[in-house]
């Protein structure tokens, strides 16, 4: 159990992509703070991790449709409102050279990716500026925000997409009283294991991922707004890395990469 420490009670967090492995971390942080939380993902099946809390209600869909969108903020309303939206539903395993993606499959990771990050934002900021008060989203992004990633050139799109609508709410809300930044996390798996190509010498473990969430939607970080926090040992600071050591990692643990 992690020592970091804050209190969420008597708040409401959405997170989506709820059923991978950074998204249950995040739902059993926020709900451990003593947050209601909503958690949604397109797995239903994947949801059923959380049943039995009664801290977590679960709702299944395909975020990246306007419909189910409206259903999640529907419910979200009728629950008593949102404080923290987390933005965390991703499609992160396909690995296509840019000169091979068709654009279908291109359309289906900027749905997954950013399109279902702006239909959620958009209805978490009009809901707080029609109720007169402030909130906070917090978007998980990746080094491929900023650099690429070899073969995922869709991926990496979507997160820089997402880190520059992070900064397009804090520029035209902030004034509301309403924060958006991001996570870029590095190498997460199941476990943490040694890592040569990360200066920390170790990967992340999801738990770290939702501490910094934690952080980032807390009044401890009431200002900062537009930011990318990276949490990711050290990656980006480093000039070189070897990307056959990721690859090699990543075959080794079937967990999400960000």
């Amino acid at each position: 159990m992690s020592a970091v420490r804050f209190d969420y009670t008597g708040e409401r967090v959405l997170v989506t992509g709820a059923a991978g492995l950074i998204g249950r971390a995040l739902v059993r942080r926020f709900a451990d703070a003593g947050a209601a939380v909503l958690a949604v993902d397109v797995d239903a099946g994947g949801l059923a991790v959380h049943d039995g809390d009664p801290r977590v209600a679960t709702m299944p869909g395909d975020l990246a449709r306007e419909d189910v969108a409206d259903a999640v903020f529907a419910r979200v309303v009728r629950d008593g409102g949102l404080d923290v939206l987390v933005n965390n539903a991703a499609m992160t395993g396909l690995r296509t050279p840019f000169i091979d993606i068709d654009a279908g499959v291109w359309d289906a990771v900027i749905a997954a990716n950013l399109r279902s990050a702006y239909l959620l934002s958009v209805r978490a900021v009009r809901h707080w500026r029609d109720a007169g008060r402030g909130g906070t989203i917090v978007s998980l992004s990746s080094p491929g925000g900023s650099r690429a990633h070899e073969d995922q050139s869709a991926y990496d799109v979507t997160k820089a997409g997402i880190e520059a609508l992070s900064r397009a709410i804090a520029v035209e809300l902030g004034g509301l009283g309403i924060r958006a930044n991001c996570i870029a996390p590095a190498s997460v798996g199941g476990e943490v294991r040694p890592a040569t190509d990360l200066p920390a010498g170790r990967t992340t473990a999801p738990e770290e991922v939702a501490d910094a969430a934690l952080f980032l939607a807390s009044p401890a970080a009431s200002q900062l707004n537009g930011h990318v926090l990276r949490v990711d040992g050290g990656l980006h600071a480093r000039l070189r890395t070897d990307p056959s050591e990721e690859r090699r990692r990543e075959s080794e643990d079937a967990g999400p990469r960000r």
